[in-house]
């Protein structure tokens, strides 16, 4: 196993206990990197990235790591407890968090080959991915695939040793079909040294998440460093027994709900010093004092949502179970919810918090920039509420990657 580190109060690295357990790590991680991620932050709002000394300590505290499995050196933690550090991390820094979650594709290493798995998890330290869910083509060679795309927003691809985009293998100009009868979709590793990065990223919210544009040209991919979806496991084990749905889709949204988490707090802090423009401090006003305590409800309701649908779906790879349709249609309703709710209280704090709101380095402007951009995310679009309708009417949900 990879060697475990901890990251002390000075933002140092060295040895901790291997008896400490994946999930305890994983968890403390939010407050080990407090130090670290906040003395960067600036830094990286000016860069339009994360620092590469950033980068260097969320890889050997294990941040890159939580769905990774444990016999390559990764946490391996459940669906909820990766949630929770991308949360807790949010409420630091949205950008860090959202690279973090995007880099979060371990779990492949369950899914590859032995002998594919062992060309990127080397034994050193955890191997950078970055991915993106817009579906690229691949057409079967000897040996492997050629795959191309473009893919238009790739966050953390600076730091990416590898790319793992998804991929629809072609026979002529229509899907290639699998034995079970279903296209033949894969996820591909894709070398640094096989794309260009095109540096498009120039956007106000989630700056420094580095989210260029990738291009794929022909790229040849072996067969031992691709992985199809619907394939079964190499690693059976319960993480690993889920589909890559509801492996990652949700991550976005628990970043989303520590921002407008923190839009919150910061809200509290401000307003008892804040006077207003007609007499008394902030927190005195009666509709401030409503408008917080309705929006920090449907917040928390909406979390609550999440989690238990999340804790659901833990449970049931733990039995051994399939995810029902269902349970996936929950996911999707979770997800589009939190996000309305969430921009509903990130726009109220942001208004609430009147002209401080506009000042660049106030929390809240940089909270209200990145938590809207993070709320873009397609993952959780509204249009997922229809399919989620669709499912609860006995209906097929009529929607990509649902």
């Amino acid at each position: 196993m990879a060697s475990i580190t901890r990251i002390d109060r000075g933002g140092t690295i060295g040895p901790m206990s291997e008896t400490i357990s994946g999930e305890t790590r994983a968890l403390a991680l939010p407050t080990l990197l407090r130090g670290t991620i906040e003395a960067a932050r600036d830094d990286a709002e000016r860069r339009g990235d994360l620092p590469d000394h950033l980068v260097a300590e969320l890889r050997a505290s294990g941040a890159f790591s939580l769905l990774t499995p444990a016999e390559y050196g990764g946490l391996e933690v459940p669906v909820t407890t990766a949630l929770t550090v991308y949360e807790g991390l949010a409420r630091i820094d949205p950008a860090t968090a959202w690279v973090v979650w995007n880099a979060n594709f371990g779990f492949t290493a369950a899914m590859l080959s032995e002998a594919g798995a062992a060309r990127i998890w080397t034994g050193g330290g955890e191997p950078v991915l970055a991915n993106a869910g817009q579906p690229g083509s691949a057409v079967a060679v000897d040996g492997g695939f050629r795959l191309s795309g473009r893919w238009r927003i790739v966050s953390g691809i600076e730091h990416a040793e590898w790319f793992v985009p998804l991929g629809v293998v072609l026979d002529g100009e229509q899907p290639a079909m699998t034995e079970a009868g279903k296209p033949d979709v894969r996820l591909f590793h894709v070398s640094r040294d096989q794309l260009k990065i095109e540096r498009t990223w120039n956007v106000d919210g989630l700056r420094a998440t580095g989210s260029h544009g990738v291009l794929v040209e022909d790229a040849f991919v072996p067969a031992d460093l691709t992985a199809n979806i619907d394939a079964p496991l190499r690693l059976d084990r319960a993480l690993y027994r889920l589909n890559p749905v509801l492996l990652v889709f949700a991550g976005c949204t628990a970043v989303a709900l520590g921002t407008v988490g923190q839009a919150i707090d910061e809200l509290v802090a401000l307003a008892p010093g804040k006077p207003t423009a007609f007499g008394g401090l902030l927190a005195e006003q009666p509709r401030v004092q409503e408008l917080l305590a309705r929006h920090e409800t449907a917040v928390r309701a909406a979390r609550l949502f999440l989690f238990d649908v999340t804790r659901r779906i833990d449970d049931t790879a733990r039995r051994g179970e399939p995810a029902t349709l269902d349970l996936h249609a929950d996911l999707h309703s979770a997800m589009a919810h939190a996000a309305a709710v969430g921009r509903e209280a990130l726009v109220a704090m942001y208004q609430l918090g009147s002209s401080t709101s506009l000042y660049l380095g106030n929390p809240l402007e940089r909270l209200h920039r990145d938590g809207m951009a993070a709320l873009q995310h397609v993952n959780q679009a509204p249009e997922f509420f229809g399919g989620a309708g669709r499912v609860r009417l006995g209906l097929e949900p009529g929607l990509p990657l649902f």
